[in-house]
C-alpha cells in the first residue's frame, strides 16, 4: 500500500554517541545499589564520592544519581575478540577490562526515583521522574525478583508474594502511559496538522525521524493489512484511545528497549520467578534479564572505596565480583548496537593517536583508584596509562602509551569517517582539515582507502586519519 503522501528521506544522523542508560524500578527494588556497584560510588554527596543513598525504605532516591559507569563491550564489537593471540601485540584499553578479558566503555548511567503505578498521573513522585529518563538510550529495570515488596516497595509478610512479572507490565504500561498521556493533551492539533506534525512530537523523544518514520509507516501498513484501513495517517482525527496506545507501543519498543537485572537472586523465593520471566522473554518490552545479587556485589566494590564507610559490612555474606550488574549493563548496550572505532596513528602496530594520550590520562569518565583495585582484584585489567607506583593516571610514566588499539570512540549507527574525523578533531586529538584515511576491519589486516563519506562498520573500525597539519607535540 502507497500512502498518499511520500515520507521524507531521512538519512541516519551520525555521530559520536554519548551513551546514556537509564536505571528504573520500583521502589527499594536496588536501583541505587547497581548505580553504586557499576559506578564506583560515583554520586558525589557533600563534596565526597559516597555513592547515591541506599536504604531499605521508598524512595531512597529524590533528584536523579548520575554518573559514569563501566560497560563491557558488545559482543563481536572489538577486533581483538577475533584474534586468539591478539594479547602478542600488548592490546590495551583507556577503562580496562573486566573479570572475562571484555573491554570496559564509558557510558553515562542515570538512576531515577522509583516508579509507582499511577506515576504518570503524579502519584508517588510524579511524571517529573518519568520525564528525566528522556535522555536515555536504553533502560534497565532493576526488578525485585525475590517477590517479598509489592508494586511500591514494601516489604510484605511472610506467606505472601508479589509476582513480579506484575512488575514488568505496570512499569510498561507507565512508560505507555506518560506518551499516550502527553500526546493525548495535543490530539486536536496533532490530527489538525497531520502525519509531520506526529513525526514531530515522538522526535521530542530524543528519536532520530527516520526512526520515527520507520515505526509509523509499520504501524500505517499493519493498520491496512489487518484491518482495512486506508490511509489512516491520513485521518488522525478518526483515531480512537486504541490507535494511539498501539503506536506509542511499538515506538517504545524502538526507542526505550529495556534489559532486565532480576535483583535479590539470591533470595530462595527467587528462583521460581527468575525462571518464569527468563522463558517469557522477549515480554513487556524486556529482551534480556540477568541474575544478580547487587548488595552482595555492591560490597565487593565498596570494600575498595577509601571515602565509603565499611563499618555496616556483614560478616555473614558472601561478597561477589561485579559481574551480574556488568552482564547487565552489557545486555542493555547490546540492545541499541553502537559502532566502536579505533583510532590509531598507525595500521602495522596500532599504536594510539598521540592526541588521546590527555585523554587517555586526563578523561572525567576514567576509573577511580578504588575501581582500579576492584578491577584488579576481580581478576580484570586495569587501565592502560595507570601507574600503580604512583597510583595515578601518567603519560609519561607509563607502558600504555605505545599500547595497541588502545582508545575506542563509540559513534552512532550510520556515522562516517568524516564524523569520526571530526569528533577526535573536537576533542583535539587532530587538528588541520581531512587529507585521507586509511581502515581495517581485524587485526593483521591490510588497510585499504576509505573515503570520508563512506560509513563506519564492522570493516573499518580501525581508522588512521591523515590531516594537512600535525601538532607540535605529535
Amino acid at each position: 500500500q502507497e500512502s498518499s503522501s511520500a515520507s521524507p528521506l531521512f538519512s541516519t544522523k551520525g555521530g559520536s554517541w554519548n551513551f546514556v542508560i537509564g536505571l528504573v524500578g520500583k521502589p527499594s527494588a536496588g536501583k541505587s545499589t547497581v548505580f553504586n556497584v557499576a559506578t564506583a560510588f560515583a554520586r558525589q554527596r557533600d563534596g565526597q564520592g559516597y555513592g547515591a543513598s541506599m536504604a531499605p525504605h521508598p524512595f531512597t532516591t529524590i533528584d536523579p544519581n548520575v554518573g559514569f559507569c563501566f560497560v563491557p563491550a558488545p559482543c563481536g564489537s572489538c577486533p581483538e575478540e577475533d584474534v586468539p593471540d591478539a594479547n602478542r601485540l600488548n592490546i590495551g584499553s583507556t577503562h580496562g577490562r573486566d573479570s572475562r578479558g571484555r573491554r570496559l566503555l564509558p557510558v553515562m548511567l542515570k538512576d531515577v526515583a522509583g516508579l509507582v503505578p499511577g506515576a504518570y498521573q503524579g502519584r508517588g513522585k510524579g511524571n517529573k521522574f518519568l520525564d528525566d529518563l528522556t535522555d536515555a538510550d536504553v533502560l534497565i529495570h532493576v526488578v525485585d525478583a525475590s517477590g517479598r515488596s509489592d508494586s511500591e516497595g514494601n516489604i510484605i509478610g511472610r506467606g505472601t508474594v508479589n509476582d513480579p512479572m506484575d512488575d514488568l507490565a505496570w512499569v510498561r504500561n507507565e512508560l505507555l502511559q506518560w506518551i499516550v498521556t502527553n500526546l493525548s493533551m495535543k490530539w486536536d492539533g496533532i490530527s489538525r496538522k497531520g502525519r509531520n506534525k506526529l513525526v514531530d512530537m515522538f522526535s521530542g523523544y530524543k528519536q532520530q525521524q527516520r526512526m520515527v518514520w520507520d515505526v509509523i509507516l509499520n504501524v500505517e501498513k499493519f493498520m491496512y493489512e489487518h484491518e482495512k484501513r486506508e490511509r489512516p495517517l491520513d485521518n488522525l482525527d478518526k483515531w480512537d484511545a486504541a490507535d494511539l496506545r498501539r503506536l506509542v507501543s511499538a515506538f517504545l519498543g524502538t526507542r526505550f528497549p529495556i534489559s532486565l537485572a532480576l535483583n535479590k537472586s539470591d533470595i530462595p523465593s527467587a528462583e521460581q520467578f527468575v525462571t518464569k520471566i527468563k522463558k517469557a522473554l522477549p515480554v513487556h518490552g524486556a529482551h534480556a534479564g540477568i541474575s544478580l545479587c547487587a548488595r552482595q556485589e555492591m560490597l565487593f566494590v565498596r570494600q575498595f572505596m577509601p571515602n565509603v564507610s565499611h563499618t555496616d559490612t556483614p560478616t555473614d555474606i558472601h561478597l561477589k565480583k561485579p559481574e551480574g550488574v556488568w552482564d547487565t549493563l552489557n545486555s542493555a548496550i547490546s540492545l541499541r548496537g553502537p559502532i566502536l572505532v579505533f583510532p590509531v596513528s598507525n595500521l602495522n602496530t596500532y599504536e594510539p593517536l598521540p592526541g588521546l594520550n590527555d585523554n587517555a590520562a586526563r578523561d572525567a569518565s576514567l576509573p577511580n583508584a578504588g575501581m582500579v583495585d576492584c578491577l584488579r582484584e576481580s581478576g580484570g585489567t586495569i587501565p592502560s596509562l595507570w601507574n600503580e607506583t604512583l597510583r595515578e593516571y601518567n603519560v609519561k610514566h607509563s607502558d600504555g602509551v605505545k599500547c595497541a588499539l588502545r582508545d575506542v570512540v563509540v559513534m552512532k549507527q550510520g556515522s562516517t569517517v568524516e564524523d569520526v574525523f571530526l569528533h577526535l578533531k573536537n576533542i583535539r586529538a587532530l587538528s588541520g582539515e581531512f587529507v585521507r584515511a586509511e581502515g581495517a576491519g581485524n587485526i593483521g589486516e591490510k588497510g585499504k582507502p576509505v573515503s570520508k563519506f563512506e560509513r563506519i562498520g564492522k570493516h573499518n573500525r580501525i581508522l588512521k586519519i591523515m590531516t594537512n597539519k600535525r601538532k607540535a607535540w605529535q
